[in-house]
């Protein structure tokens, strides 16, 4: 008779470890939302999204400046929220929005604002070409994280 026996202790401790990385995804969300604030960074530094520069703006070429930087406070007012099912960033600026989107702008919505994405997610919902890979990396590591 042939007996095989299993020590199955490291298994149990590897499941029950994936198990509580499921359950308490706070951590994962937070190395999300700084990875996201980090790409958001690169996307002011290199003034594009994912590569693709943005539509220059006559000030900055006036002022030899950078565009969305003349201030300096857009890019400061980025922040995160997170919770244990979701990560956000976002900016608190009333002019945020047109500047990320495009649209109309100024005394009577006058003026023409190109899309300037910063934020690594268009509005349509879109992760910026690198950043999927980067965030779903952040993922993997915290669920397998102990194991």
């Amino acid at each position: 008779m042939l007996e095989i026996s299993l020590d199955d202790k490291q298994l149990q401790h590897g499941l029950s470890q994936l198990l509580k990385n499921a359950t308490n995804t706070r951590p994962m969300m937070r190395a999300i939302a700084t990875e996201m604030v980090s790409l958001t960074e690169d996307n002011f530094e290199s003034e594009s999204w994912g590569g693709k520069k943005w539509l220059r703006s006559r000030r900055a070429d006036a002022d030899s400046g950078k565009t969305l930087q003349l201030s300096g406070q857009l890019a400061a007012s980025i922040s995160t929220q997170t919770g244990n099912d979701f990560a956000r960033i976002g900016s608190n600026k009333k002019y945020a929005a047109v500047h990320h989107l495009g649209g109309q702008a100024g005394r009577g919505k006058k003026v023409t604002i190109p899309a300037r994405p910063y934020l690594p997610i268009s509005g349509a919902g879109q992760l910026q070409p690198g950043a999927e890979r980067a965030l779903l990396d952040i993922a993997l590591k915290s669920l397998s994280k102990g194991i």
